[in-house]
């Protein structure tokens, strides 16, 4: 027997075998990857990609040419990614390996979901609003419309709980 949970992996032709997972600096990371690791026990045969993008500057593109992090920079952004790696590991048997790429987030994801032919990538969003999300950018909303992959968009559950509706 399948549950509504097991649906979105247990019902397509083919199993999911690459399941991309992106996480960034902030606390939702670890919700994300616990939420992979549960999609993950699902499909174990699945290989679980975890994805931390070093982005060079908050308003550039890392664009060939520009300066290239320092090493004890590089150094903290891996023991970070180890770390959100190690904890999928103990939350599921799945095969998880982690990548480290320098660049825009949005690019460097979409690229890597690409080139490892993911069938699901699992990433978080911050949901800002108004001259944020202006600022900053929805790279969550760039990637549901330019993936050529399912993506499973995981929100804090402080704000799906400040979404229902009262009564």
């Amino acid at each position: 027997m399948t549950t509504s949970e097991d649906a979105p992996l247990q019902n397509t032709d083919e199993p999911v075998s690459v399941i991309v997972v992106a996480v960034d600096a902030s606390a939702q990371a670890a919700h994300v990857v616990s939420t992979a690791a549960r999609l993950g026990r699902i499909s174990p045969d699945a290989t679980l990609h975890v994805v931390h993008v070093f982005r060079v500057g908050r308003l550039d593109r890392a664009r060939v040419g520009a300066p290239q992090p320092s090493a004890d920079a590089m150094a903290e952004a891996r023991e970070y990614l180890d770390a959100h790696a190690r904890a999928a590991r103990r939350q599921c048997r799945n095969a998880v390996v982690s990548h480290l790429p320098v660049g825009d987030p949005t690019e460097e994801i979409l690229r890597l979901c690409d080139e490892l032919d993911a069938g699901l990538m699992i990433i978080g969003t911050h949901d800002y609003a108004g001259f944020e999300r202006f600022l900053l950018g929805s790279i969550a909303e760039t990637i549901v419309r330019k993936a050529h992959c399912s993506v499973l968009v995981v929100r804090r559950p402080a704000d799906r709980a400040a979404r229902r509706p009262a009564g």
